[in-house]
């Protein structure tokens, strides 16, 4: 007995922990720090002292200064969110539907609006809606922070053809549960995509190439 309790101890212990690194801050929250940073560098705040910019930057957002000031400490709490987020996403695509078969995961943290993109390769048209629901809500769990999840699928047969590309919101994409993919990602999922091109729809895909645009 216990020799079998020491060997379940040890598999345990051995097997690999997938978890993401928590971000420490909202999405609406990020968008007030980023909008901040970001009003920092205008010239008219810049010619204010330093005790007026936050009170103005907040009065021109609609933002309550102490709001501002939580989401402000936040963020600089939290560090390089875009590495960490990064970081994130290939911690969850390493298992899962699309495991072996990501292609670009990237992060874009410069704007107020962030936005994360999932690269896979598809290898039958069929699965690209349970594929593209898997990757947002995964994305999504990855980086929260995201306003938008681009998706996007190459042939794995034929890299450089583009098979399928979407986005979706942040919020949209939360509230896809990964477990029902199988289940309803035509019926219910796909609809919350924007943008959607699919070739098993008889959509053209030949001139794509590069990143999808993220704007809505």
């Amino acid at each position: 007995m216990r020799s079998s309790f020491l060997a379940l101890v040890v598999l345990l212990s051995s097997a690999p922990v997938l978890a993401v690194e928590p971000l420490g801050l909202s999405e609406d929250e990020f968008k007030m720090y980023r909008h901040y940073k970001i009003a920092l560098a205008d010239e008219r705040v810049q010619a204010m002292k330093p005790e007026k910019r936050l009170p103005a930057i907040a009065k021109d957002a609609g933002y309550k200064p102490k709001e501002l000031e939580k989401a402000i400490a936040k963020g600089d709490e939290a560090g390089d969110l875009k590495a960490k987020c990064e970081a994130n996403l290939k911690e969850v695509f390493a298992t899962g539907e699309l495991a072996g078969r990501v292609g670009r995961l990237e992060v874009d943290t410069e704007a107020a609006h962030a936005v994360a993109y999932v690269q896979w390769f598809n290898a039958e048209l069929k699965a690209l809606p349970v594929e593209a629901s898997f990757a947002a809500a995964k994305a999504a769990e990855a980086c929260p922070i995201a306003s938008t999840i681009t998706v996007w699928a190459q042939d794995k047969a034929a890299p450089k053809a583009r098979v399928f590309q979407a986005l979706i919101s942040g919020t949209g994409a939360k509230r896809i549960a990964v477990d029902k993919v199988k289940d309803f990602a035509e019926t219910r999922y796909m609809k919350l995509f924007e943008k959607v091109k699919n070739v098993a729809n008889g959509d053209d895909l030949s001139q794509e190439s590069g990143t999808p645009p993220a704007a809505p």
